[in-house]
Protein backbone atom coordinates (compact mmCIF):
# COMPACT_ATOMS: atom_id res chain seq x y z
CA UNK A 1 0.00 0.00 0.00
CA UNK A 2 1.25 3.49 -0.83
CA UNK A 3 2.09 5.81 2.09
CA UNK A 4 -0.95 7.80 3.30
CA UNK A 5 0.45 11.13 2.10
CA UNK A 6 0.77 9.75 -1.46
CA UNK A 7 -2.80 8.43 -1.39
CA UNK A 8 -4.14 11.78 -0.20
CA UNK A 9 -2.08 13.76 -2.71
CA UNK A 10 -3.40 11.52 -5.49
CA UNK A 11 -6.98 12.14 -4.37
CA UNK A 12 -6.41 15.92 -4.27
CA UNK A 13 -5.00 15.89 -7.79
CA UNK A 14 -7.88 13.74 -9.04
CA UNK A 15 -10.37 16.08 -7.38
CA UNK A 16 -8.75 19.06 -9.10
CA UNK A 17 -8.96 17.34 -12.49
CA UNK A 18 -12.58 16.38 -11.97
CA UNK A 19 -13.55 19.93 -11.01
CA UNK A 20 -12.04 21.60 -14.05
CA UNK A 21 -8.39 22.15 -13.08
CA UNK A 22 -6.57 23.24 -16.24
CA UNK A 23 -3.03 22.23 -15.25
CA UNK A 24 -1.01 19.81 -17.36
CA UNK A 25 1.42 17.00 -16.66
CA UNK A 26 4.26 19.43 -17.33
CA UNK A 27 2.82 21.79 -14.73
CA UNK A 28 2.62 18.96 -12.20
CA UNK A 29 6.27 18.02 -12.83
CA UNK A 30 7.41 21.58 -12.17
CA UNK A 31 5.25 22.10 -9.07
CA UNK A 32 7.14 22.97 -5.86
CA UNK A 33 8.57 20.03 -3.99
CA UNK A 34 6.70 18.93 -0.87
CA UNK A 35 7.66 20.52 2.44
CA UNK A 36 8.46 18.19 5.33
CA UNK A 37 8.75 19.27 8.97
CA UNK A 38 10.50 16.63 11.06
CA UNK A 39 11.80 15.98 14.54
CA UNK A 40 9.48 18.21 16.52
CA UNK A 41 6.48 17.56 18.72
CA UNK A 42 3.30 17.84 16.65
CA UNK A 43 0.23 18.93 18.62
CA UNK A 44 -2.49 18.28 16.04
CA UNK A 45 -5.37 19.82 18.02
CA UNK A 46 -6.24 20.82 21.58
CA UNK A 47 -8.11 17.58 22.20
CA UNK A 48 -5.41 15.36 20.65
CA UNK A 49 -2.28 14.02 22.32
CA UNK A 50 0.97 15.49 20.99
CA UNK A 51 3.04 13.31 18.66
CA UNK A 52 6.64 13.11 19.82
CA UNK A 53 9.31 13.05 17.09
CA UNK A 54 6.69 13.67 14.45
CA UNK A 55 6.71 14.41 10.75
CA UNK A 56 4.41 16.66 8.75
CA UNK A 57 4.22 16.61 4.94
CA UNK A 58 2.83 19.56 2.98
CA UNK A 59 2.17 19.63 -0.76
CA UNK A 60 0.32 22.17 -2.91
CA UNK A 61 -0.69 24.13 0.17
CA UNK A 62 -2.33 21.21 1.96
CA UNK A 63 -1.29 18.82 4.70
CA UNK A 64 -0.95 15.40 3.08
CA UNK A 65 0.50 13.39 5.97
CA UNK A 66 1.09 13.69 9.68
CA UNK A 67 2.38 11.15 12.16
CA UNK A 68 5.38 9.62 13.83
CA UNK A 69 8.62 10.18 11.93
CA UNK A 70 9.67 6.56 12.45
CA UNK A 71 6.43 5.20 10.99
CA UNK A 72 6.18 7.38 7.90
CA UNK A 73 7.54 6.98 4.38
CA UNK A 74 8.66 10.48 3.46
CA UNK A 75 9.08 11.87 -0.06
CA UNK A 76 12.70 11.94 -1.16
CA UNK A 77 12.20 15.04 -3.29
CA UNK A 78 11.19 17.49 -0.58
CA UNK A 79 12.37 20.49 1.36
CA UNK A 80 13.10 19.26 4.89
CA UNK A 81 12.97 21.51 7.97
CA UNK A 82 14.39 20.15 11.22
CA UNK A 83 12.08 21.09 14.11
CA UNK A 84 13.88 19.22 16.87
CA UNK A 85 13.11 20.81 20.24
CA UNK A 86 10.11 22.64 18.80
CA UNK A 87 6.33 22.24 18.77
CA UNK A 88 4.23 22.28 15.60
CA UNK A 89 0.61 23.47 15.85
CA UNK A 90 -2.10 24.75 13.55
CA UNK A 91 -1.92 28.37 12.43
CA UNK A 92 -3.33 30.89 14.89
CA UNK A 93 -6.49 32.93 14.43
CA UNK A 94 -6.64 36.45 15.83
CA UNK A 95 -10.38 37.09 16.00
CA UNK A 96 -10.16 40.81 16.84
CA UNK A 97 -7.86 43.05 14.81
CA UNK A 98 -8.20 46.39 13.01
CA UNK A 99 -6.49 47.61 9.85
CA UNK A 100 -7.08 51.23 10.83
CA UNK A 101 -3.59 52.60 11.46
CA UNK A 102 -2.31 55.13 8.90
CA UNK A 103 0.11 52.57 7.48
CA UNK A 104 -2.79 50.67 5.89
CA UNK A 105 -4.17 53.75 4.13
CA UNK A 106 -3.95 53.46 0.35
CA UNK A 107 -3.15 49.76 0.61
CA UNK A 108 -3.80 49.27 -3.11
CA UNK A 109 -0.73 51.30 -4.06
CA UNK A 110 1.60 51.15 -1.06
CA UNK A 111 4.96 49.45 -1.57
CA UNK A 112 4.65 45.69 -1.13
CA UNK A 113 7.75 45.40 1.10
CA UNK A 114 6.33 48.03 3.46
CA UNK A 115 2.98 46.26 3.75
CA UNK A 116 4.70 42.92 4.28
CA UNK A 117 6.80 44.41 7.08
CA UNK A 118 3.68 45.87 8.69
CA UNK A 119 1.90 42.51 8.49
CA UNK A 120 4.91 40.77 9.98
CA UNK A 121 5.15 43.15 12.91
CA UNK A 122 1.42 43.06 13.66
CA UNK A 123 0.47 39.48 12.84
CA UNK A 124 2.67 36.94 11.11
CA UNK A 125 5.60 37.18 13.53
CA UNK A 126 3.10 36.20 16.22
CA UNK A 127 1.87 33.09 14.41
CA UNK A 128 -1.37 34.48 13.03
CA UNK A 129 -2.34 32.90 9.73
CA UNK A 130 -5.92 34.23 9.87
CA UNK A 131 -7.00 37.70 11.04
CA UNK A 132 -10.59 38.77 11.64
CA UNK A 133 -10.82 42.53 11.11
CA UNK A 134 -13.65 43.97 13.20
CA UNK A 135 -13.84 47.43 11.62
CA UNK A 136 -11.73 49.28 9.09
CA UNK A 137 -11.97 51.22 5.86
CA UNK A 138 -13.28 48.40 3.69
CA UNK A 139 -11.65 49.52 0.43
CA UNK A 140 -8.18 49.51 2.01
CA UNK A 141 -8.65 46.16 3.75
CA UNK A 142 -9.97 44.51 0.61
CA UNK A 143 -7.04 45.88 -1.39
CA UNK A 144 -4.64 44.48 1.18
CA UNK A 145 -6.40 41.12 1.06
CA UNK A 146 -6.26 40.99 -2.74
CA UNK A 147 -2.51 41.60 -2.72
CA UNK A 148 -2.00 38.87 -0.12
CA UNK A 149 -4.26 36.39 -1.91
CA UNK A 150 -2.47 37.01 -5.22
CA UNK A 151 0.84 35.99 -3.62
CA UNK A 152 2.39 39.43 -4.08
CA UNK A 153 2.60 39.96 -0.31
CA UNK A 154 3.23 37.38 2.41
CA UNK A 155 0.41 37.71 4.89
CA UNK A 156 -2.50 36.06 6.68
CA UNK A 157 -5.95 35.19 5.45
CA UNK A 158 -8.21 38.17 6.22
CA UNK A 159 -11.90 38.20 7.07
CA UNK A 160 -13.31 41.70 7.44
CA UNK A 161 -16.35 43.41 8.87
CA UNK A 162 -15.51 46.58 6.98
CA UNK A 163 -17.77 49.42 8.05
CA UNK A 164 -19.28 48.96 11.54
CA UNK A 165 -22.63 50.33 12.66
CA UNK A 166 -22.85 52.67 15.67
CA UNK A 167 -25.80 53.71 17.83
CA UNK A 168 -27.75 56.77 16.72
CA UNK A 169 -25.66 59.79 17.73
CA UNK A 170 -23.25 57.31 19.29
CA UNK A 171 -19.96 57.36 17.37
CA UNK A 172 -17.53 56.95 20.31
CA UNK A 173 -15.30 59.76 21.54
CA UNK A 174 -12.09 57.86 20.74
CA UNK A 175 -13.20 57.88 17.09
CA UNK A 176 -14.54 61.44 16.90
CA UNK A 177 -11.49 62.87 18.65
CA UNK A 178 -8.94 61.08 16.47
CA UNK A 179 -10.37 61.38 12.97
CA UNK A 180 -11.15 64.41 10.79
CA UNK A 181 -14.77 65.62 11.03
CA UNK A 182 -15.40 64.78 7.38
CA UNK A 183 -14.43 61.17 8.06
CA UNK A 184 -16.51 60.98 11.24
CA UNK A 185 -19.48 62.23 9.22
CA UNK A 186 -19.30 59.06 7.11
CA UNK A 187 -19.57 56.75 10.12
CA UNK A 188 -22.94 54.97 9.93
CA UNK A 189 -25.16 55.60 12.96
CA UNK A 190 -28.62 54.85 11.55
CA UNK A 191 -31.72 56.33 13.09
CA UNK A 192 -34.04 53.57 11.83
CA UNK A 193 -33.95 49.83 11.34
CA UNK A 194 -34.51 50.31 7.61
CA UNK A 195 -31.39 52.46 7.37
CA UNK A 196 -29.43 49.79 9.25
CA UNK A 197 -30.59 47.06 6.87
CA UNK A 198 -29.50 49.14 3.90
CA UNK A 199 -26.04 49.63 5.44
CA UNK A 200 -25.68 45.89 6.04
CA UNK A 201 -26.64 45.15 2.42
CA UNK A 202 -24.24 47.75 1.02
CA UNK A 203 -21.36 46.56 3.20
CA UNK A 204 -21.94 42.97 2.13
CA UNK A 205 -22.18 43.92 -1.53
CA UNK A 206 -18.88 45.78 -1.23
CA UNK A 207 -17.14 42.65 0.05
CA UNK A 208 -17.50 42.48 3.84
CA UNK A 209 -17.50 38.99 5.34
CA UNK A 210 -19.24 39.77 8.63
CA UNK A 211 -20.99 42.55 10.55
CA UNK A 212 -19.75 44.56 13.54
CA UNK A 213 -22.21 46.42 15.75
CA UNK A 214 -21.30 48.86 18.53
CA UNK A 215 -24.17 48.30 20.97
CA UNK A 216 -23.06 50.67 23.73
CA UNK A 217 -20.54 53.47 23.23
CA UNK A 218 -19.12 56.36 25.18
CA UNK A 219 -19.57 59.88 23.79
CA UNK A 220 -18.27 63.19 25.08
CA UNK A 221 -20.83 65.20 27.04
CA UNK A 222 -19.06 68.25 28.35
CA UNK A 223 -16.48 67.08 30.87
CA UNK A 224 -17.91 63.60 31.18
CA UNK A 225 -18.37 60.52 29.03
CA UNK A 226 -21.94 59.31 28.75
CA UNK A 227 -23.05 55.93 27.44
CA UNK A 228 -25.25 55.72 24.35
CA UNK A 229 -27.03 52.46 23.46
CA UNK A 230 -28.20 51.17 20.10
CA UNK A 231 -31.96 50.91 19.73
CA UNK A 232 -32.73 47.18 20.21
CA UNK A 233 -34.96 47.16 17.13
CA UNK A 234 -32.04 48.42 15.00
CA UNK A 235 -29.75 45.74 16.42
CA UNK A 236 -32.34 43.04 15.79
CA UNK A 237 -33.01 44.07 12.20
CA UNK A 238 -29.32 44.56 11.35
CA UNK A 239 -28.45 41.16 12.81
CA UNK A 240 -31.26 39.44 10.95
CA UNK A 241 -30.21 41.11 7.70
CA UNK A 242 -26.61 39.96 8.15
CA UNK A 243 -27.68 36.42 9.00
CA UNK A 244 -29.81 36.25 5.84
CA UNK A 245 -26.64 37.11 3.91
CA UNK A 246 -24.69 34.36 5.67
CA UNK A 247 -22.68 36.77 7.82
CA UNK A 248 -21.68 36.37 11.45
CA UNK A 249 -22.43 39.31 13.75
CA UNK A 250 -19.84 40.40 16.32
CA UNK A 251 -20.74 43.16 18.76
CA UNK A 252 -19.04 45.64 21.07
CA UNK A 253 -21.10 45.32 24.28
CA UNK A 254 -19.27 47.61 26.78
CA UNK A 255 -21.79 47.03 29.57
CA UNK A 256 -24.53 44.73 30.74
CA UNK A 257 -26.96 46.88 28.72
CA UNK A 258 -24.98 45.87 25.66
CA UNK A 259 -25.27 42.22 26.66
CA UNK A 260 -29.05 42.63 26.96
CA UNK A 261 -29.22 44.06 23.44
CA UNK A 262 -26.93 41.29 22.12
CA UNK A 263 -29.12 38.59 23.63
CA UNK A 264 -32.26 40.21 22.24
CA UNK A 265 -30.75 40.55 18.76
CA UNK A 266 -29.35 37.02 18.58
CA UNK A 267 -25.79 37.95 17.67
CA UNK A 268 -22.91 35.49 17.36
CA UNK A 269 -20.06 36.87 19.47
CA UNK A 270 -19.05 39.57 21.92
CA UNK A 271 -15.97 41.45 20.70
CA UNK A 272 -14.83 42.06 24.29
CA UNK A 273 -15.52 40.95 27.82
CA UNK A 274 -17.88 43.40 29.51
CA UNK A 275 -16.47 46.34 31.42
CA UNK A 276 -18.88 45.90 34.34
CA UNK A 277 -18.12 42.26 35.19
CA UNK A 278 -19.94 42.43 38.51
CA UNK A 279 -23.20 42.59 36.54
CA UNK A 280 -22.46 39.56 34.37
CA UNK A 281 -24.07 37.13 36.78
CA UNK A 282 -24.27 33.36 36.43
CA UNK A 283 -27.77 33.80 35.02
CA UNK A 284 -26.46 36.08 32.26
CA UNK A 285 -23.67 33.64 31.49
CA UNK A 286 -26.19 30.81 31.21
CA UNK A 287 -28.26 32.91 28.80
CA UNK A 288 -25.23 33.72 26.65
CA UNK A 289 -24.26 30.06 26.44
CA UNK A 290 -27.84 28.99 25.67
CA UNK A 291 -27.89 31.59 22.89
CA UNK A 292 -24.58 30.20 21.55
CA UNK A 293 -22.86 33.59 21.82
CA UNK A 294 -19.06 33.38 21.94
CA UNK A 295 -16.68 35.82 23.66
CA UNK A 296 -13.43 37.43 22.51
CA UNK A 297 -11.96 38.53 25.89
CA UNK A 298 -9.22 41.03 24.78
CA UNK A 299 -7.90 40.94 28.35
CA UNK A 300 -4.81 42.98 27.49
CA UNK A 301 -7.09 45.89 26.62
CA UNK A 302 -8.31 45.98 30.23
CA UNK A 303 -5.07 45.06 31.97
CA UNK A 304 -4.59 48.52 33.50
CA UNK A 305 -8.19 49.22 34.49
CA UNK A 306 -9.27 49.28 38.13
CA UNK A 307 -11.33 46.09 37.70
CA UNK A 308 -8.88 44.10 35.55
CA UNK A 309 -8.92 41.15 37.95
CA UNK A 310 -12.74 41.09 37.92
CA UNK A 311 -12.76 41.10 34.11
CA UNK A 312 -10.40 38.11 34.10
CA UNK A 313 -12.73 36.37 36.56
CA UNK A 314 -15.69 37.13 34.29
CA UNK A 315 -13.90 35.41 31.41
CA UNK A 316 -12.98 32.47 33.63
CA UNK A 317 -16.58 32.05 34.79
CA UNK A 318 -17.89 32.24 31.23
CA UNK A 319 -15.39 29.68 29.91
CA UNK A 320 -15.76 27.26 32.81
CA UNK A 321 -19.54 27.32 32.38
CA UNK A 322 -19.04 26.11 28.81
CA UNK A 323 -18.83 29.38 26.90
CA UNK A 324 -16.82 29.50 23.68
CA UNK A 325 -13.69 31.66 23.78
CA UNK A 326 -12.05 33.13 20.67
CA UNK A 327 -8.54 34.57 21.00
CA UNK A 328 -8.33 38.23 20.02
CA UNK A 329 -6.21 41.22 20.93
CA UNK A 330 -7.75 44.37 19.39
CA UNK A 331 -4.38 44.94 17.75
CA UNK A 332 -4.55 47.85 15.34
CA UNK A 333 -6.60 49.78 17.86
CA UNK A 334 -3.84 48.87 20.32
CA UNK A 335 -0.59 49.84 18.65
CA UNK A 336 1.60 48.14 21.26
CA UNK A 337 1.99 44.86 19.45
CA UNK A 338 3.81 43.33 22.41
CA UNK A 339 0.47 43.48 24.24
CA UNK A 340 -0.53 40.38 22.29
CA UNK A 341 2.01 38.40 24.27
CA UNK A 342 0.44 39.64 27.49
CA UNK A 343 -2.88 38.17 26.35
CA UNK A 344 -1.49 34.65 26.81
CA UNK A 345 -0.31 35.39 30.34
CA UNK A 346 -3.62 36.99 31.25
CA UNK A 347 -5.57 34.00 29.96
CA UNK A 348 -3.33 31.75 32.03
CA UNK A 349 -4.00 34.01 35.03
CA UNK A 350 -7.71 33.51 34.35
CA UNK A 351 -7.19 29.74 34.70
CA UNK A 352 -6.87 28.67 31.06
CA UNK A 353 -4.75 25.62 30.37
CA UNK A 354 -2.42 25.52 27.33
CA UNK A 355 -4.91 23.24 25.57
CA UNK A 356 -7.73 25.73 26.21
CA UNK A 357 -5.60 28.58 24.89
CA UNK A 358 -4.75 26.52 21.80
CA UNK A 359 -8.48 25.90 21.24
CA UNK A 360 -9.16 29.66 21.40
CA UNK A 361 -6.41 30.17 18.82
CA UNK A 362 -7.39 27.39 16.43
CA UNK A 363 -10.35 25.01 16.54
CA UNK A 364 -12.92 27.33 18.14
CA UNK A 365 -12.53 30.28 15.75
CA UNK A 366 -12.26 27.95 12.76
CA UNK A 367 -15.64 26.50 13.73
CA UNK A 368 -17.11 29.93 14.50
CA UNK A 369 -16.27 31.31 11.07
CA UNK A 370 -17.22 28.24 9.06
CA UNK A 371 -13.76 26.87 8.33
CA UNK A 372 -13.59 23.85 10.65
CA UNK A 373 -13.48 21.50 7.66
CA UNK A 374 -10.07 22.80 6.59
CA UNK A 375 -8.58 25.00 9.31
CA UNK A 376 -7.66 24.85 12.98
CA UNK A 377 -6.03 21.41 13.05
CA UNK A 378 -2.96 19.60 11.84
CA UNK A 379 -4.75 16.93 9.83
CA UNK A 380 -4.62 15.33 6.40
CA UNK A 381 -6.44 17.38 3.79
CA UNK A 382 -6.42 20.58 5.83
CA UNK A 383 -4.92 23.83 4.57
CA UNK A 384 -1.26 23.92 5.62
CA UNK A 385 -1.52 26.83 8.06
CA UNK A 386 1.17 25.91 10.57
CA UNK A 387 3.14 27.54 13.39
CA UNK A 388 6.47 26.23 14.67
CA UNK A 389 7.11 27.22 18.29
CA UNK A 390 10.35 27.06 20.26
CA UNK A 391 9.72 24.74 23.18
CA UNK A 392 7.25 22.05 24.21
CA UNK A 393 3.67 21.96 25.53
CA UNK A 394 5.14 21.58 29.01
CA UNK A 395 6.25 25.24 28.80
CA UNK A 396 2.68 26.40 29.35
CA UNK A 397 1.17 29.58 27.96
CA UNK A 398 4.62 31.05 27.27
CA UNK A 399 5.03 28.52 24.44
CA UNK A 400 2.59 30.46 22.25
CA UNK A 401 4.76 33.58 22.36
CA UNK A 402 7.85 31.81 20.98
CA UNK A 403 7.05 31.78 17.28
CA UNK A 404 9.92 30.48 15.17
CA UNK A 405 8.15 30.03 11.83
CA UNK A 406 4.72 30.84 10.39
CA UNK A 407 3.45 28.95 7.35
CA UNK A 408 0.33 30.00 5.45
CA UNK A 409 -1.12 27.52 2.93
CA UNK A 410 2.26 25.83 2.65
CA UNK A 411 4.20 29.07 2.14
CA UNK A 412 6.58 30.29 4.84
CA UNK A 413 5.54 33.87 5.61
CA UNK A 414 7.73 34.46 8.66
CA UNK A 415 10.96 33.05 10.09
CA UNK A 416 12.35 34.34 13.36
CA UNK A 417 15.77 35.98 13.08
CA UNK A 418 18.67 33.76 14.12
CA UNK A 419 19.86 34.34 17.66
CA UNK A 420 23.04 36.49 17.78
Amino acid sequence: MRPCWIRLLSSLVLSAVCTGFTGSAATARTAPAPLVLTGGTIWPAPDTAPIEHGALVVSEGRIVAVGSFAAMALPAEATFIDCTGQTIVAGFWNSHVHFTEPKWSGAATRRAPDLETNLRDMLTAHGFTTAVDLASLLSDTLALRRRIDSGEIAGPRILTAGTPIYPTNGVPYYVTENLPPEVVATMPAPATAEEAEAIVAANHAAGADLLKLFLVTGVRDGARIKLVSMDPSIARRATAAAHRLGQKVVVHPSSIQGVDIALDAGVDALAHATQDPENLTAAYIDRLIAADIAMIPTLALFRETRNAAAVRDEVRRFAHAGGRILFGTDVGFLDDYAAMRREFDLLADAGFTPAEILAALTTTPAAEFGAAHESGRIAEGYVADVVVLDGTPADGAALFTRVNRTIRAGRTIYVAPAAP
